[in-house]
């Protein structure tokens, strides 16, 4: 990944992230654990949870995800404040909204339920991580019957 640090993801710890040739690696996919069964049961395929070199360069130095934030993407996931349904044109998935703030907005996780990497290989695919700025996006999203679940049990 871009900066060429290790990184610690679903326990394993993931040292290779350049190329030989200094170049990024975002193809990488790189496993984060199994799919939460809260996530299961509000839709997402009982698969791997993975992410992209790509995602994490994006994450990390667009959208200034700390490192530490990008090793426990697992567990935010696991104990999420909401989660909705994702918004068309991006139909098949979820979005997780974690109790975990950058700059006072909390961080959204957006994911793609059963994409195929290359012939066989088919995993949930966390597609972004960033803190979403505004507070109205989530009354939104509630108004238009994305909400899924809540912690609140509301």
């Amino acid at each position: 990944i871009g900066g060429g640090f290790a990184i610690v993801l679903g326990g394993e710890l993931h040292r290779n992230t350049q190329s030989t040739d200094g170049k990024p690696q975002h193809e990488a996919v790189l496993t984060v654990g199994h799919t939460p069964p809260l996530l299961i049961s509000h839709g997402l395929a009982d698969l791997p949870l993975v992410i992209t070199g790509r995602t994490i360069d994006k994450a990390f130095f667009d959208h200034a995800i700390k490192r530490g934030v990008i090793e426990r993407l697992h567990a935010l996931i696991s104990s999420p404040v909401t989660i909705y349904k994702s918004a068309p044109p991006h139909s098949n998935g979820n979005v997780v909204v974690t109790m975990e703030l950058q700059g006072g907005w909390p961080i959204i996780i957006p994911i793609r339920s059963s994409k195929q990497f290359g012939r066989t290989f088919i995993a949930n695919e966390i597609t972004s991580v960033y803190a979403k700025e505004g507070g109205s996006f989530e009354s939104r999203w509630q108004s238009e019957g994305l909400l899924l679940w809540t912690i609140s049990g509301k």
